[in-house]
């Protein structure tokens, strides 16, 4: 694939106002209309005001955290920092508001920016306090401040190997580490995003996923704008509560690519259980993408079926796999085919092979890797590449992998240093997977990974038996870890339960529970959960895209940190949230 690094994404997008000049760039709709719209030409007469009255501020080649809501000022503000060679941090705004405060200042901390810039309604939130915390030698901008430059300007000439974003990882297994994304990088994925997903200038999108996740920045801001097409912003508060805002802003607008995590798709399902499906015309979604940690069989056939009669083709899902540390997209399956799934004998998974079996765990394909980009499976200890049908660890190459973490050499080296005897660097993703010949299948996350007398089980197998018990399919609301006590191992299920269902748990009906759980555990996946814990509604801990955190999550059972409604197994009578010697495997 030949990729044109001659022009960064500013001169791309800039350059749409002489080819498309009138059609909507940026569209804000909250599922009641537009509430913002800037066509090209408009958008790129307010980049170049933004980036002027930023160079005017002596803030080019600076360092600029991003604290906004959901909206068009965020691309705009985004572009404004590349066009002037800065490098765009985009802040997570998420969880309880002192939580969010404390958050915000010690990521503030670790990445040193020389600027936070805040949107009307973040600086609402946290300006008066924030701007009182920040270190001096760090400066407080609200955008609406920022006001226009007043001189003409012309955007930098910008190279393939400067540093345009530094994108934050989940923080699924770790504490988040900010990724180096180059101007390269972005030109690298947005062009094989292009070619993979079948886009051309006509494929509009809409998006709900968080500006500041790699899917919502990358996918749904920047690839339509890199195309030339119209991105229609809405917001994740707006999309959570009302479900199906999503779906009729694709029935709206005639999008051609929209898409997110399972949890999306199975949220509208479950509405449309309850409340009934409202008149749409889902004929013209052709790419609906799915790039959750492992993608549900289940989510698909179900959306497929709540929604046929509304125009929707099961053809137009779109599995792939990617992380913040490839910019977004390595592994996808091609446009408009259907659906590859196969069903895999859970102990052969274990034990490192996958074997087709009649009766399993089901997993989907996420097709190859994309045209200019190179995906091995390799045994994580040996560092020895595997051949089709072996579990292992999913290595990546391509010029749209970053160039590592910031100020972090040793993770940096970890992670991207990978080596075979054919050369590198390779990116270790820290997945689990396999390869066939139709492609790749996804597996687990290698640091979630349980370990049992030397055989490996993904946590997800035994948190979708959960959901199977609890009627919860398709929704992440159980942790499976690994915890040790002393030389004891305790396998332990922590699962939620609905306000209205703690009410009535008994110690019968736990028993009974637990019971049900260890003998379908054992039956399947011949492993034994030692423990199941109950706790209240949205107490496991999520990253910012809605993954479970299950290291977290061990970790606040231990320290007593996690609202038990019930416990039952051995770990209830040694449970001491104080003990030292306590602590979540890994």
């Amino acid at each position: 694939m030949q990729i044109d690094f001659s022009r960064s994404i500013i001169d791309i997008v800039l350059g749409h106002e002489n080819t498309v000049p009138d059609r909507p760039a940026l569209i804000f709709d909250l599922g009641e209309g537009p509430q913002d719209s800037l066509t090209y030409a408009q958008t790129a007469a307010r980049v170049r005001q933004l980036a002027s009255a930023l160079s005017a501020r002596g803030l080019a080649g600076r360092r600029i955290a991003l604290l906004f809501s959901a909206g068009t000022d965020f691309a705009l503000a985004l572009l404004a920092c590349l066009a002037v060679g800065s490098v765009a941090i985009p802040v997570a705004p998420v969880g309880r508001r002192r939580a969010r405060l404390q958050n915000i200042l010690s990521m503030l901390g670790d990445i040193r920016p020389d600027c936070i810039m805040l949107d009307d309604s973040m600086a609402g939130q946290f300006g008066q306090e924030l701007s009182a915390a920040l270190p001096g030698t760090m400066r407080y901008l609200e955008f609406s401040a920022l006001g226009q430059g007043t001189h003409p300007f012309t955007p930098l000439t910008l190279k393939p190997d400067q540093l345009a974003v530094l994108q934050f990882t989940s923080g699924t297994t770790s504490n988040p580490k900010g990724v180096m994304i180059t101007h390269g990088n972005i030109i690298a994925n947005e062009t094989m995003i292009q070619a993979a997903f079948g886009h051309s200038q006509d494929s509009h999108f809409v998006g709900w996923v968080p500006h500041y996740h790699d899917q919502g920045l990358f996918g749904n801001i920047l690839q339509p704008l890199f195309l030339g097409s119209t991105c229609v912003i809405t917001s994740p508060a707006a999309f959570i509560n009302k479900p199906m805002s999503w779906l009729h802003l694709i029935s709206r607008y005639r999008a051609h690519t929209s898409g997110g995590p399972n949890f999306g798709y199975d949220l509208c399902v479950d509405y449309a259980t309850r409340r009934g499906i409202p008149e749409l015309d889902l004929s013209s979604w052709r790419v609906a993408f799915n790039g959750a940690e492992r993608v549900r069989p289940s989510t698909l056939d179900r959306f497929a079926e709540c929604f046929a009669d509304a125009g929707f083709d099961k053809r137009a899902f779109l599995p792939c796999y990617g992380l913040a540390e490839s910019t977004l997209v390595t592994i996808a399956v091609p446009p408009q085919s259907e659906p590859v799934v196969r069903t895999y004998d859970s102990r052969a998974l274990a034990a490192g092979r996958a074997e087709e079996s009649a009766e399993g765990l089901d997993l989907a394909c996420c097709g190859p890797a994309m045209a200019g980009a190179e995906a091995r499976i390799v045994d994580p200890k040996t560092g020895e590449p595997l051949p089709d049908g072996s579990v292992g660890e999913i290595w990546l190459r391509g010029p749209h992998i970053a160039v590592g973490y910031i100020d972090n050499e040793a993770a940096t080296e970890a992670t991207f240093g990978g080596r075979l005897d054919e050369g590198g660097p390779f990116l270790r993703t820290g997945d689990l997977g396999f390869s066939t010949p139709e492609g790749f299948f996804i597996v687990s996350r290698l640091k979630d990974t349980i370990i049992v007398r030397g055989r490996n089980y993904a946590p997800s197998d035994v948190e979708h038996i959960w959901s199977e018990l609890s009627g919860t399919v398709g929704q992440a609301s159980a942790a499976a870890v690994e915890i040790e006590i002393g030389d004891v191992q305790h396998i332990v299920l922590i699962a939620e339960m609905k306000r209205d269902e703690a009410r009535s748990l008994s110690d019968e009906m736990l028993q009974e529970t637990a019971g049900k759980l260890r003998a379908i555990a054992m039956e399947r996946l011949e492993l034994s959960i030692t423990d199941l814990v109950m706790v209240p509604a949205s107490a496991i801990p999520r990253t910012t895209s809605g993954k479970v955190q299950r290291k977290q999550a061990g970790r606040m059972l231990m320290d007593g940190d996690l609202a038990i409604i019930g416990m039952t197994g051995p770990l209830a009578q040694a449970f001491q949230p104080s003990r030292q010697k306590a602590s979540a495997a890994g």
